[in-house]
């Protein structure tokens, strides 16, 4: 790579001075040759192209103004050769010579803004009130980001590199997926990459395909949200491509699973386990996802049904689910009925799964459940009690409405998933049941 300062009039009259050439920089890589112009002007017969600045004689300059141009060429110069990425634009080019003249220019506030990619993360979990659980993924990929930059620096000793949200390119992406491949091979490697990064669970094996796109699709939506709210962007995801999740049939618990839980006798066994059951069955029957649990209380009982905002679509495209309480969701919120604010007790997200997987076990909910492998792609069969999760009791809710009335836009509106989306396509599996159901119709 390699930048170039030039000016487009070569000459002006001999003894003419008070004629000005725009002085502009051009970037030159395998793949990019742009350019753009500076606010910094030189009179024609003063420039000297191989230096790249002013001649090194001219009377009719004074020493310090000579010294100062010159000084501003070079630092305009080494900031671009510091900030540029591959796939870079034109546009880029004129940002990055404009923030030198204008170090404010994009912050209206009059303060800098830092657009390193782990600072807009830490911006964008703050400002959306993301739940614990979302916010401590979006950490861990922070995290990853520092050990990428450092990975940069020392190993590819490219000294100044920084992941920035305004400046990454698709080549950047490419390069950073590269790194989460391959990072459990960097551990023992590199231990440099690790040290003083404080306690941290170091990767002992590869980022599964499902893994990495789910980090690349949540910095996906941190850019989007960027060029919301004043960080223009590269827009680097356009021109990259990821491979999508491969999912399989959504399993769930059925009816008759379902209630042995709700009825399972837990006497003797500690109180977080019954509350944890309230909780999941709670969840069952109304089909939210847990991030929505902690933050209804009884003003989201609206005569008789349930009504809240998704919190995941809060954002993009909010609407209000509603969703009518029967028999057993109602017996579940009235054994909880002494609480002040929120409508069910406050639980961690990994014991909530683990009792969730306890519940199961219990219950003797034990049959094999088809699952993808995540790092194989292939389908291998799993205990459901050992895999069950939280979001069980969403496919159950789902899965159970869909058996009885084969309505995808009526169950949507009681799922809170949006129009055409394709999470929501994927519970519209036909069980073995229905078919019967349909060939008995022909016999």
């Amino acid at each position: 790579m390699k930048v170039t300062a030039y000016i487009r009039n070569k000459t002006a009259a001999k003894n003419n001075v008070t004629d000005k050439a725009t002085v502009y920089f051009r970037v030159r890589d395998t793949g990019c040759d742009i350019k753009a112009a500076s606010e910094l002007t030189i009179n024609p017969n003063h420039w000297s192209a191989e230096l790249q600045g002013y001649k090194n004689r001219v009377s009719l300059v004074s020493e310090p103004k000579r010294r100062a141009f010159n000084r501003q060429v070079r630092e305009l110069a080494d900031r671009i050769a510091e900030e540029y990425r591959r796939g870079v634009s034109g546009d880029w080019l004129q940002r990055v010579i404009d923030e030198y003249h204008h170090p404010r220019i994009h912050d209206s506030a009059g303060a800098v803004v830092d657009t390193r990619l782990t600072e807009v993360i830490g911006r964008y979990v703050r400002r959306r009130g993301l739940s614990q659980s979302t916010t401590y993924t979006f950490n861990s990929i922070s995290r990853k980001i520092r050990r990428f930059e450092r990975y940069q620096q020392e190993i590819m000793h490219r000294r100044s590199f920084s992941l920035k949200a305004d400046t990454m390119t698709e080549h950047d992406l490419h390069d950073f997926r590269t790194f989460c491949m391959s990072e459990h091979l960097l551990v023992s490697r590199y231990p440099v990459l690790y040290k003083g990064l404080g306690k941290m669970r170091t990767p002992a094996e590869p980022l599964s395909e499902d893994g990495i796109y789910d980090i690349l699709n949540r910095l996906s939506g941190v850019l989007k949200w960027c060029d919301r709210n004043g960080i223009p962007t590269q827009k680097p995801f356009q021109r990259f491509e990821m491979r999508t999740p491969v999912y399989g049939t959504p399993w769930y618990l059925t009816l008759e699973e379902r209630d042995s839980i709700y009825y399972l006798d837990l006497s003797g066994k500690p109180e977080h386990l019954r509350q944890m059951r309230d909780i999941f069955m709670f969840q069952c029957l109304i089909g939210c996802r847990m991030g929505d649990i902690p933050r209804m209380t009884r003003a989201n009982i609206v005569n008789g049904a349930i009504e809240y905002i998704p919190h995941k679509t809060k954002d993009g495209n909010p609407r209000t689910v509603r969703v009518p309480l029967n028999d057993k969701a109602r017996a579940v919120l009235e054994r909880h009925s002494h609480r002040k604010s929120s409508l069910l007790p406050f639980f961690e997200d990994w014991r909530y799964n683990n009792a969730i997987r306890e519940l199961c076990t219990l219950a003797g909910i034990t049959r094999m459940v088809s699952v993808i492998d995540t790092k194989t792609r292939e389908e291998v069969k799993r205990p459901l009690n050992e895999i069950a999760s939280s979001h069980l009791a969403r496919r159950t809710f789902i899965g159970n409405l869909y058996k009885q009335v084969k309505d995808p836009d009526l169950i949507a509106s009681m799922s809170g998933h949006v129009e055409g989306s394709r999470a929501f396509a994927r519970y519209r599996a036909i069980d073995d049941e229905m078919k019967i159901e349909l060939v008995n119709m022909i016999n």
